[in-house]
């Protein structure tokens, strides 16, 4: 199963918003996305088809530990492109934010792992 980027970003936003306690809602997560709450109902029918995410009654949308996992791997990959683009490179942190959030998705696990260890070395 492939997760595209536009998943995986959903992805990131429902392990926010889980971690601030509670489940994700459709409007939060519209909110966030600036996108119609139809277009994110049809998003979380394909996440929950993948078994990523769940809903409970009362409409609340929380992640499977497998979609915990796959959330916590691209947030991770985020962190890290974002340190070294801000650490390393000295861009600032808006730049820093939005070029992380475009590379998180085409970054391999081994260049990940680099620019981590290459970030602990030169801390």
């Amino acid at each position: 199963m492939t997760i595209t980027p536009a998943l995986e970003n959903y992805l990131k936003i429902i392990l926010e918003l889980n971690e601030m306690g509670g489940g994700a809602r459709v409007t939060n997560i519209s909110q966030r996305f600036d996108v119609t709450k139809a277009t994110v109902s049809q998003t979380v029918k394909r996440l929950m088809k993948h078994g990523l995410v769940t809903k409970d009654e009362g409409g609340a949308i929380f992640l499977t530990d497998f979609g915990k996992e796959k959330a916590m791997e691209v947030r991770n990959r985020n962190l890290v492109i974002k340190g070294f683009l801000t650490e390393v490179l000295g861009l600032d942190r808006q730049v820093s934010e939005e070029d992380a959030c475009r590379m998180e998705h085409l970054i391999s696990c081994e260049t990940v792992e680099k620019l981590k260890g290459y970030l602990l070395k030169s801390r």
